[in-house]
């Protein structure tokens, strides 16, 4: 898979700049575009997990999931459940 990528200007506070600066230096990253884009992948990913969380907390505030609460976690996440969820009480039969 080819990557592409586009160039764009980051306006950033001068001292967090310095520790970006600073990792690089340190070996940590290979350059500040390695650091930004790892940045922006990561808060995209986090996006995600939120907004598929709130999905599947919808979902459960409606009553669908009263039945079977484990699967509708695997469904939603595919056996992967992620490490901040809040469980829902199963209702009682």
């Amino acid at each position: 898979m080819v990557t592409r990528k586009t160039k764009a200007v980051v306006s950033a506070d001068a001292d967090d700049w310095q520790r970006v600066e600073s990792l690089v230096g340190q070996g940590r990253y290979l350059s500040a575009s390695q650091f930004v884009r790892e940045a922006v992948a990561e808060k995209l990913a986090r996006l995600d997990a939120a907004t598929l969380d709130a999905a599947v907390q919808r979902y459960v505030e409606m009553g669908y999931a009263t039945e079977d609460v484990d699967l509708v976690e695997a469904q939603a996440f595919d056996g992967k459940k992620p490490t901040a969820r809040r469980r829902t009480r199963r209702d009682p039969r």
